[in-house]
C-alpha cells in the first residue's frame, strides 16, 4: 500500500487559496465596519439636535412665563372608534382622547 505525500507545490497553491479567502472575508467585512461607524455618527448626531430641540423648548416656555403671557392651552380631542361591522373579530365601541398644548 502507497501513502501519496503531496508535493510541495499543491501545499502552496492551498495555503495561496487560504490567504486569498481570508483576504476577500477582511475586505468584505472592514467596509461594514466603516458604514456602521458612520451610521452611529449620524444616529448621536440627531440625538443631540433632538436634545438641542427640546432644551429651546423648554427655554421658550420658562421666557413666556416670566413675561407673563399666556401658558400653553390645553385642549383634549376625543374620538369615537366605532366596530367593524365586517371584522371576524368582534369589539366593542371605544374613544381616543387626544392632548393637544396650543
Amino acid at each position: 500500500m502507497k501513502t501519496i505525500v503531496p508535493s510541495v507545490p499543491c501545499r502552496k497553491i492551498k495555503a495561496v487559496v487560504v490567504a486569498g479567502v481570508w483576504a476577500a472575508l477582511v475586505a468584505c467585512l472592514l467596509p461594514a465596519c466603516a458604514t456602521r461607524s458612520q451610521f452611529q455618527k449620524g444616529y448621536e448626531r440627531g440625538a443631540s439636535d433632538t436634545v438641542k430641540r427640546q432644551y429651546w423648548i423648554l427655554q421658550d416656555m420658562q421666557k413666556r412665563e416670566a413675561v407673563g403671557q399666556s401658558k400653553p392651552r390645553l385642549s383634549v380631542y376625543r374620538l369615537p372608534i366605532a366596530p367593524d361591522p365586517n371584522a371576524t373579530v368582534k369589539t366593542v365601541p371605544y374613544e381616543i382622547s387626544i392632548p393637544i398644548y396650543e
